[in-house]
């Protein structure tokens, strides 16, 4: 029995992969402060023990666990983002990574896995990695980080996430980076379709553009106002361009359907993140805006079960 604290937890896309990874688990505990994101945890996994805010934990309060997650926020680091970095005391979001850091120094867990954009080792932000991974081998951390694809581990999306392990007076450990995926964003669509994802804007068929490395077929872009950003449609025969944490706006990912362009699906999205239709269903008393965010905010549980099986084998 490995027990887990999830940290910046979500829908608990790490429960997700444990569960169907078969390793026999506890999960002690959360830290999550979305109200949206704790009713969705609770109703797939059941009320779980939630320490709230990061910032406010103290860490001898908590119980001992063998098991840190955490996939701090994305926000400061990522090339969608403003770019305010994650400093130590900086006060951006990002910068809960350090809080993190505060509990592992005083819990001492077995093993860590952490979880962000691959723009974290991008040259910016990788003073502050690096500063990250020496105090891990200050205290007794051997590491490894690796940039991973949810489209190697069967998930018909490209997103690149940097995922790093790490054990406690431990050989470090390889990480498996999985192969490219056989299906498309066509084996997950929804059977029947809403009127209201389909766009009434008028669209420019372009030739068929695929991407060998992504896997994405741009077939289309949609006629915008000149103060808006052009928006690309894909195809159904080809993988799903990364999901973002949308808001439930007009950024969800765009394809051709039936000759229509349309917007994917709430259900869909869980779906490209691993999710399936009866977690799903336990969850969609939540607006669209919440459901959208949340997928967009989550990790790709395919690629989870993966890293854990590689971590904890």
């Amino acid at each position: 029995m490995i027990k887990v604290l999830e940290l910046f937890a979500g829908i608990g896309a790490v429960r997700k992969a444990l569960i169907n990874a078969n390793i026999e688990h506890e999960i002690i505990g959360i830290s999550e402060i979305d109200k949206y994101a704790i009713q969705s945890y609770n109703a797939l996994y059941g009320e779980t023990k939630n320490y709230g805010n990061i910032v406010e934990i103290d860490p001898n309060t908590l119980p001992d666990f063998d098991l840190l997650v955490f996939g701090f926020p994305c926000q400061d680091i990522s090339l969608a983002g403003a770019q305010n970095g994650l400093d130590e005391s900086s006060g951006t979001r990002s910068s809960l990574l350090w809080n993190a850091v505060n509990i592992i120094r005083h819990k001492k867990p077995k093993f860590l896995l952490m979880e962000n954009v691959k723009n974290l080792v991008g040259k910016k932000h990788k003073q502050n990695f690096e500063k990250y991974l020496l105090i891990l081998k200050e205290l007794g951390y051997n590491s490894t980080y690796k940039i991973l694809n949810a489209n190697h581990f069967d998930v018909p999306q490209n997103r690149e996430r940097i995922i790093c392990v790490s054990t406690l007076n431990k050989t470090p450990i390889s990480l498996s980076e999985g192969k490219m995926t056989t299906k498309t964003i066509n084996d997950i669509v929804d059977k029947e379709i809403d009127e209201k994802y389909f766009m009434n804007k008028p669209f420019e068929l372009r030739e068929p553009s695929f991407n060998k490395n992504s896997g994405l077929i741009q077939v289309a872009t949609l006629e915008m106002k000149a103060t808006e950003s052009i928006k690309r449609v894909y195809s159904k025969n080809g993988l799903c361009p990364t999901l973002t944490t949308m808001g439930g706006g007009h950024r969800e990912p765009k394809i051709l359907d039936n000759g229509r362009v349309r917007k994917l699906t709430p259900s869909e999205c869980w779906k490209l993140m691993g999710f399936t239709d009866e977690d799903f269903s336990k969850v969609n008393f939540l607006s669209n805006t919440q459901l959208y965010k949340q997928a967009g905010n989550s990790i790709c549980v395919p690629m989870l079960e993966s890293v854990l099986k590689d971590l904890i084998k």
